[in-house]
């Protein structure tokens, strides 16, 4: 759950008896007045109130504060397993009390009952204390969105048409390979929610004629979906793809539909970027677009027991560090609009930019380095750090690093030991739970000496392994070592 900054001051809990519990129809006055108070009165609150009460398949939440309803939080299941979040709102004269906390931990303790394959929510782009919340929580962006608005367009579809159900296989194809798809994580949104475009919603959808190709004739081109949303039946452009000149058309062939169905605008929810940019120019310009994210709870790629989102993406960028440096400063060189020197612009990205993780490591070592005689064995002493870094990205936060020895962390288990001596350098290995140091070890140059405790007779292995460098002839042998190690520790999660 959120984290408080050290040294801060956390605001006093709320005092009296707080409850979190399923709304009820009782609690309907209370609610809607406390709605009047949020966003000036604009809430919507009102609208989808009454369903949400009656609402059996999800949940919706109040917190109660000696009675009175203080805060809400809405779960709604949008497809088995599929679960969204919404309706979070904190009466003002208690807000920044924690209370939003307590109603997030009462959330998950609900969605836990619904077997839920997916958590999602969102938000606008400014909103920091909705943001800082899930992303506390656990929630990883997966989209970024344009809402943007236009004025019904007169006159027929003129150069496209609704997809037929014998073409949903050729769609669903289409739409999956397309970058709208990707941009959206797989999702197409509709009044700030964004269920999964899946080929059954598809399916539903192109029965609706909800789904419109291009061109009217011949080979599908580019594919338009809208729908509407549950809160004012606003219609909603939640995904188009295609060739520029397609998707021009298709956009304002759907303000045709608006002005058909009677509705005062059709909207648009549309990954940032080029498509959302193209839509805006077919007449979804009348009012500044609003940028809203997508979160969703865990990174997907990573299971559970999986090592975390932060530090695999951070071993990662510090192990590509110098790549990545070169290509900012090419990239920022190049748009600067001034004759800049390459160098230059690197440093600047090392300064300002990235962390520059190689200079602060072997900043942080150096004085550990000054116990060995020769530079020779510093050499080699600064050889194994880089390799660490360049190779495994592991860098200063994963290190210790006290008066005689620097020891490296990961995942809170203690891998490695370096231990600088006047003419030696002492590694010890002891990655994971698992043996990987065969008895036949060679490390050329290197003296090994196995922890005979560590020994498994049933792989003829050992899992602790000191080494000992005192010439810088035993380099090239230690660091094969290391990646044995490195290896069993990145692939036994």
């Amino acid at each position: 759950m959120p984290h408080r900054k050290p040294g801060r001051t956390p605001h006093p809990p709320p005092t009296g008896d707080l409850v979190v519990r399923r709304a009820r129809p009782a609690d309907r006055d209370a609610v809607l007045e406390m709605a009047s108070n949020i966003w000036g009165g604009n809430d919507c609150l009102p609208l989808v109130l009454d369903r949400w009460i009656a609402d059996t398949e999800g949940a919706f939440l109040t917190a109660t504060l000696d009675g009175r309803p203080v805060g809400l939080a809405k779960i709604t299941v949008l497809s088995p397993g599929e679960i969204w979040l919404e309706g979070l709102r904190v009466h003002p004269s208690v807000q920044g009390r924690g209370l939003a906390r307590r109603i997030t931990d009462a959330t998950f303790r609900e969605v836990g009952k619904l077997a839920p394959r997916s958590v999602r929510f969102s938000t606008s782009l400014g909103n920091t204390a909705s943001r800082h919340l899930g992303e506390s929580a656990g929630f990883w962006q997966v989209a970024r969105i344009r809402w943007m608005w236009g004025r019904p367009l007169g006159g027929a579809v003129s150069r496209s048409r609704a997809a037929t159900g014998d073409e949903a296989g050729t769609i669903g194809d289409l739409v999956r390979r397309s970058g709208c798809y990707r941009a959206a994580g797989g999702l197409a949104g509709v009044g700030w929610t964004f269920p999964e475009l899946t080929q059954r919603r598809l399916r539903r959808l192109i029965g609706r004629g909800q789904v419109l190709v291009s061109p009217a004739e011949g080979t599908i081109r580019a594919v338009a979906i809208y729908d509407f949303g549950k809160i004012d039946g606003d219609l909603c452009l939640g995904y188009i793809d295609g060739p520029r000149r397609n998707v021009l058309s298709l956009a304002r062939d759907v303000r045709r539909v608006a002005s058909r169905l009677g509705k005062k605008e059709a909207s648009a929810m549309l990954p940032v970027g080029e498509i959302a940019d193209t839509v805006r120019r077919a007449g979804y310009d009348e009012n500044i677009p609003v940028d809203a994210v997508v979160y969703e709870l865990g990174a997907r790629g990573i299971g559970e027991g999986d090592e975390p989102l932060e530090s695999l993406l951070g071993r990662t960028v510090r192990a590509n560090e110098a790549e990545l440096a070169d290509l900012l400063a090419g990239f920022l060189g190049d748009r600067a609009g001034r004759a800049l020197l390459r160098e230059n612009v690197r440093d600047f990205v090392l300064r300002h930019v990235l962390e520059d993780s190689r200079r602060a490591t072997q900043g942080a070592l150096q004085p550990l380095s000054y116990r060995l005689k020769g530079w020779g064995l510093r050499a080699v002493y600064r050889a194994i750090i880089d390799h660490l870094l360049a190779g495994y990205g592991i860098g200063r936060e994963s290190m210790r690093i006290g008066r005689t020895t620097a020891s490296v962390w990961h995942r809170g288990t203690r891998i490695a030991t370096i231990a600088p001596g006047r003419t030696f350098i002492d590694l010890t290995l002891t990655p994971g739970d698992g043996p990987c140091f065969p008895a036949d070890l060679e490390a050329g140059g290197s003296h090994v000496r196995f922890d005979e405790d560590s020994f498994d007779p049933s792989v003829d292995a050992y899992r602790r392994v000191m080494l000992r460098i005192e010439e810088p002839s035993g380099l090239e042998g230690a660091l094969r070592v290391i990646d044995l190690a490195m290896q069993h520790v990145l692939t036994d999660e």
